[in-house]
Parts: C-alpha cells; structure tokens; sequence
C-alpha cells in the first residue's frame, strides 16, 4: 500500500477515556400519575370498532385501587416509623451521648429532640444530629 500510513494505537488511552454516559435511568416504579396518564391514554386511543374488553377496564380500574391503597399504606408505615424513632430519641433526652459527625465524635447531653424536614435530629451542643449518628448513651 504506497502511501499508506500506519498507526500505532497506545492500549492505555482506552483505559482512561470513558465515553459519557447519555443513557436514561429508568423508573423503578409507576407511581399513581404515570400509571393514570398511560390509563387515559389506552382509553383516549381504543379502536372504537372493537373497544376494550369490560373485564380489561375493571382488572385496570381495580389495579389502580390497589396502587392508591398501598400508597396510603406506605405513607402510614412512614409516620409509624417517625413517631418510633421521635420515642426512642425522647427517651434520649437529658443523658449523656456521643455522636459521630464528619469531624470526629462529639459528646453531650442531649437538649431536645424535634422533627428537622421529615428526619428526627437529637440536638447536643446545640446542633442536631440524626438518630444513626449516635454511638454511645451512658
């Protein structure tokens, strides 16, 4: 081949070099209003010279009832969880305990327990740990 150049490929090159990643995360769940929005579209689309089976719509309409049911039960288990763990975190409070932070651990009584942004946070010296950083109670 005159003319022809050669090149050497380093095999190293394709170690470092990663191409971006453009693919999309799908969802994990269909929540009620995906699940709503695909339920109107089949309604809104359906053939109208061979409609959709009556026992389809109520598997559909009784599937949706189940999706909201368990929605509600999920937010039920959540509160129950919060209120257990502001229990536990109340039978914190005035003893001595030591929290792990970023900086290293920090010892103190415990003040007060509150509600910070749905996260139950004991507050020592002032500032508000959660629950999981606590690592000793004497």
């Amino acid at each position: 081949m005159k003319g022809a150049v050669f090149l050497q490929v380093n095999s190293v090159a394709s170690e470092y070099y990663r191409p971006p990643d453009n693919s999309r995360e799908p969802l994990k769940a269909l929540d009620k209003n995906a699940f709503l929005q695909l339920f109107v579209a089949q309604l809104k689309n359906q053939d109208p010279l061979s409609p959709q089976d009556s026992n389809t719509f109520i598997t559909q309409l009784s599937q949706f009832s189940m999706l909201e049911q368990l929605a509600s039960l999920n937010e039920e288990v959540t509160l129950a969880r919060r209120f257990q763990e502001l229990g536990e975190a109340a039978a914190l409070l005035g003893r001595q305990v030591k929290v792990q932070t970023g900086d290293g651990d920090v010892s103190g009584q415990v003040e007060k327990v509150a509600v910070v942004e749905g996260e139950v946070r004991l507050f020592v010296n002032g500032t508000g740990y959660g629950l999981d950083k606590v690592t000793e109670v004497r």
